[in-house]
């Protein structure tokens, strides 16, 4: 379609204002007139920034004359057709739209911007506008309102089309999942403070990060050498005047050992330097504004992807979850090595707080040699047995 032929177009209106200035906004006209109700959307989109505003419309204008192109107007758009247009977007029109680069991410992130713009004007249409309408589903006919309409487009998930239709489209990054004993002896000696190491260490102990900064002084326990976080996935569950529903982890005695230096020096300077009196286990040690609050997520990893680099590893590998999936192969190896220690899969959900077994399998190493090896030898055992 040649630009001046286009039914939808953006447009820039310039607008007096009381004050005799001007303003200038972008909206779209249908034949050169303006579209009340989508120009209501466009401008909600701009408020903040006009530019925000534009960089919808634009999306939209694409969206509206390929309906037009189809023969079907906005409002009597389904699923069926949002999907038709993720495909032209993605086939049809590559070289108008300028997504071109077949091997980058850069075709599924722009698609995933106009169906953000598609959907999200759906969404507020739904809000604001009833009326009756006629569509067809499979080879039933319905009355329905236009609000129902809408919902189907923007409840509607697309991104599996992005996914299947381009599947190199999102590289996924690859990360140490697994630490190996030599990757953890590491990182524990390239750490700089004994409070890095030590959240590390917990880490290890099958912890998530979140429920390792959010341990509290009283959650640890020196003399019987366990400790508990305050809340996990983010949510607070303890309450008062109840007793933590959240687990108990025993501790191995050179992290307690860690763990007490840790208090007893670096902790204690802390909250001596700022005056800050802290019930967080792991507090900023740094001499600023911020020390002796509660350390944070984006400081500790920081710290842990600085710490990799110092030790050779690759920063971009690291995540602060690996030393939860490293502990459950350690039960799994385990498992499998001395079956009669009864370490059952209702342990480890005990010790990871799962309530499902099926947890595990995301967190299951299947190229793992240890297990592997301990199978075959025991297929073999039972079969020399059964030919003696």
């Amino acid at each position: 379609m040649e630009n001046d032929k286009k039914r939808f177009k953006l447009v820039r209106f310039a607008f007096e204002t009381q004050s005799g200035g001007m303003v200038y906004r972008y909206m779209i006209t249908d034949y050169l007139i303006p579209m009340f109700e989508i120009n209501q959307w466009i401008e909600s989109r701009s408020l903040q920034n006009a530019n925000t505003g534009k960089e919808y419309a634009k999306k939209l204008v694409v969206y509206l004359n390929y309906l037009h192109s189809i023969g079907v107007e906005y409002d009597a758009a389904t699923n069926r057709h949002v999907k038709s247009f993720i495909h032209y977007l993605l086939y049809g029109g590559l070289e108008e739209l300028k997504l071109k680069f077949l091997d980058t991410e850069v075709v599924c992130a722009t698609a995933g911007r106009y169906l953000t713009a598609v959907t999200e004007l759906y969404k507020w249409l739904a809000n604001n506008y009833e009326t009756n309408i006629t569509f067809q589903t499979k080879t039933d006919t319905y009355r329905a309102r236009k609000s129902f309409l809408y919902g189907q487009i923007y409840s509607y998930d697309y991104q599996y089309i992005l996914d299947s239709s381009l599947p190199r489209q999102k590289s996924r990054r690859e990360y140490i999942k697994w630490y190996s004993e030599a990757e953890k002896d590491t990182l524990c000696s390239h750490f700089e403070t004994l409070r890095d190491e030590a959240v590390f260490r917990i880490t290890l102990e099958g912890f998530r990060i979140d429920e390792a900064l959010s341990m509290q002084l009283q959650h640890y326990d020196p003399v019987e050498q366990t400790i508990r976080p305050s809340r996990s996935k983010g949510k607070q569950s303890a309450r008062s005047g109840r007793d933590n529903p959240l687990r108990v982890v025993a501790l191995p005695s050179e992290l307690c050992e860690l763990l007490n230096r840790y208090i007893q020096t670096e902790r204690m300077i802390a909250e001596n330097e700022s005056g800050v009196i802290s019930d967080f286990l792991f507090i900023n040690l740094q001499r600023d504004s911020t020390q002796g609050k509660p350390l944070r997520y984006g400081n500790y990893y920081a710290i842990l992807k600085r710490c990799a680099q110092r030790a050779g590893l690759d920063p971009e590998k690291i995540r602060t979850h690996s030393g939860r999936s490293t502990k459950v192969m350690e039960y799994l190896e385990r498992q499998a090595l001395h079956p009669e220690d009864g370490i059952t899969d209702a342990v480890i959900m005990e010790s990871f707080g799962w309530r499902s077994a099926d947890s595990i399998v995301h967190y299951r190493n299947h190229n793992n040699q240890v297990i592997a090896k301990a199978v075959m030898e025991k297929l073999h055992r039972k079969k020399g047995g059964a030919n003696d």
